[in-house]
C-alpha cells in the first residue's frame, strides 16, 4: 500500500514538472556586454555615481511571451566611479566602495538578484517585480517597478531601485574621530543607494 501511494505521488510530481516545462520557453540570456547597473550614492560620501557589471543573467518567459522569473549575478569587483575625471581619485573611490565597510567585494565578490514573480501592470510594458537580493551574504526581499520591452529576440529592461543600506550592512567608511558625530548623523539622513538597471536579454 505504501509503495502504491509513493508511486502515485512520484507520478503526480513528474506530471506537474512536465506541465510546467511545457508552459515555459527556454530562458533568455543576459547580454553582459551591453547591460549595466548604474548607482548613485546621493549625498553619502560626498555624492558619487558610477556603475558595475553583470556576470550572468537568465530570464524565463511563458509560452505567451510574458516574463515570469529570472536570476542575475552582479560582479561587485567591477564597480567604477565615473563622476571624477581624475583617474587616480576615481580608483581611490573605487577601493573605498570595495572596502569591508561598504560592499566588502573581496569577501563577497558576487551579488545575486533572484526574481520570483513578474506581474504586468494593465496592458502597459510596466511590470511589478518581486524577488530577493543578496549583498554581502545578506538576503532581503525586494520589490520594484520595471519597464520590459520585447522586440523579436531581444528584451530591454529598465528599472529604478532604492537600496536601503542598513538592511545589507552597507556603511560609509568611518571618518576621523573629530567628526564622527556628524558622520553618524549623515549616515541616518542618507539611507539609500539609488540604482538604475539597464538590462538587455537575448533569446
Amino acid at each position: 500500500m505504501i509503495n502504491k501511494v509513493t508511486t502515485t505521488l512520484v507520478l503526480m510530481m513528474l506530471f506537474q514538472t512536465l506541465a510546467c516545462t511545457q508552459q515555459m520557453e527556454p530562458g533568455w540570456q543576459l547580454d553582459v556586454q551591453k547591460s549595466k547597473v548604474l548607482w548613485n550614492t546621493g549625498k553619502l560620501m560626498g555624492g558619487h555615481y558610477g556603475y558595475f557589471l553583470f556576470q550572468y543573467g537568465n530570464l524565463a518567459f511563458s509560452a505567451k511571451g510574458e516574463p515570469v522569473r529570472g536570476t542575475f549575478y552582479m560582479d561587485m569587483n567591477s564597480i567604477r566611479t565615473t563622476d571624477n575625471p581624475n583617474q587616480a581619485e576615481g580608483k581611490k573611490k573605487d577601493a573605498e566602495l570595495r572596502d569591508n565597510d561598504f560592499f566588502a567585494s573581496d569577501q563577497y565578490p558576487i551579488a545575486t538578484m533572484v526574481v520570483k514573480k513578474i506581474t504586468r501592470i494593465g496592458s502597459s510594458t510596466d511590470y511589478r517585480v518581486a524577488g530577493e537580493l543578496t549583498i554581502k551574504g545578506i538576503t532581503q526581499p525586494i520589490e520594484f517597478r520595471a519597464s520590459i520591452v520585447t522586440q523579436g529576440k531581444t528584451s530591454h529592461i529598465t528599472a529604478k531601485v532604492d537600496i536601503a543600506r542598513q538592511l545589507w550592512n552597507i556603511h560609509a567608511k568611518p571618518k576621523p574621530v573629530s567628526i564622527d558625530f556628524l558622520s553618524g548623523i549623515k549616515e541616518k539622513l542618507v539611507p539609500d543607494i539609488h540604482v538604475s538597471l539597464d538590462i538587455f536579454m537575448n533569446q
